[in-house]
């Protein structure tokens, strides 16, 4: 995965959930409390995939440090604090290696 792309999937979710936000109506107190829990799952399913290699290799360190930086700033539940970490982690180690 290049830095290219993972900055063009942050724009792509940010825009998105900024659409969302300003197009469409605010959901039921159910919908909500289910869409609170969401990014959680999302994004233990996003990491879990980003990690599985084909065969029994370890994902590239770059990978594994996003994980990482993410995991680090996940308890703010925000999206773009999650990417940001995660972006920032593998930025120092592609530049540390």
């Amino acid at each position: 995965m290049t830095l290219g792309l993972v900055v063009t999937l942050a724009v792509l979710t940010y825009a998105s959930r900024a659409a969302a936000v300003v197009l469409l109506p605010p959901p039921g107190p159910r919908l909500a409390a289910l869409l609170d829990r969401m990014p959680a799952p999302l994004f233990a399913g996003l990491a879990a995939v980003a990690l599985i290699e084909d065969g029994p290799a370890l994902a590239p360190v770059t990978t594994i440090a996003a994980l990482v930086g993410a995991l680090l700033v996940a308890w703010t539940r925000s999206m773009p604090i999650i990417l940001a970490g995660g972006l920032g982690a593998a930025v120092i180690a592609t530049l540390l290696t």
